[in-house]
């Protein structure tokens, strides 16, 4: 069931300021650059409708195109600055590391859904999927910025080359829709429990509720943890130094 805040409940951080700013800007250029890529392939007919704009139009799209690629390209660069330059993205980084369990917790979600264990298993602060689904970000990250950098610089290389950058790109881009809308928008937000949305990634807090349903293990650790408490929890004392490189947007008190 989708848990609501109550009155005097703990909400605990999943994502600090620095990973909400971060998503965000992944969410905004991702939309932009599959709406703009994917105009190349409509039909001549669709084209042909817009006339003696088409030219122009297609100038600014592959302008907005390059935008997008290289805002998110850096948004990469910042990503991976942070992970090491930072405690928070240090955690996130040891924390999203696959691990022998992950396997085992992915056969017991199998047997789960298969009616054969009557319990989900306990997840920590990552979930087999949340890792599968970062990993796939990552390969799909550096798969479309190397081919869309060679079909930038077409001059700079050979035909066969040319022809698989396009290859890549194309059907990368199409693999990543599909996870997008197939994988992850009802993992995080049309599952049942979540419907119609999950405003996490705009708060980047959960009710103590939903954290002990979701995140289990997670939530022991930080309740027997003071340390944890005062990283995870809305109003323990923060250190200040958590998150990074500090950007405005949508944040509830206590939360950095």
């Amino acid at each position: 069931m989708k848990h609501q805040p109550l009155e005097g409940q703990r909400l605990f951080i999943r994502l600090n300021r620095s990973e909400k700013n971060q998503h965000l800007i992944f969410v905004v250029c991702f939309i932009i650059l599959a709406v703009t890529g994917f105009m190349v392939k409509l039909p001549e007919e669709i084209i042909a409708l817009l006339g003696e704009h088409q030219q122009k139009l297609f100038y600014y799209r592959s302008i907005v195109h390059r935008v997008a690629g290289t805002i998110m390209a850096l948004a990469s660069v910042y990503h991976v600055g942070y992970l090491f330059l930072s405690s928070a993205g240090r955690r996130w980084f040891i924390d999203m590391m696959p691990r022998p369990k992950d396997l085992k917790e992915m056969f017991h979600n199998l047997m789960y859904y298969l009616g054969t264990r009557e319990t989900p298993p306990e997840f920590d602060r990552f979930s087999y999927k949340q890792k599968l689904e970062y990993g796939a970000l990552i390969a799909g990250t550096v798969l479309m910025t190397g081919s869309g950098i060679i079909l930038w610089t077409e001059s700079s290389w050979d035909k066969f080359i040319l022809d698989i950058a396009a290859i890549v790109h194309a059907m990368e881009a199409v693999l990543a829709c599909m996870a997008i809308m197939i994988w992850h928008l009802y993992e995080v937000h049309l599952r049942p429990h979540k419907f119609p949305i999950d405003n996490m990634w705009l708060t980047g807090v959960i009710p103590e509720e939903e954290m002990k349903e979701e995140f289990p293990l997670h939530y022991k650790k930080i309740m027997e943890n003071p340390e944890l408490q005062r990283i995870y929890i809305v109003g323990e004392p923060p250190d200040r130094h958590e998150t990074g490189p500090r950007i405005p947007l949508v944040d509830l008190p206590g939360i950095n």
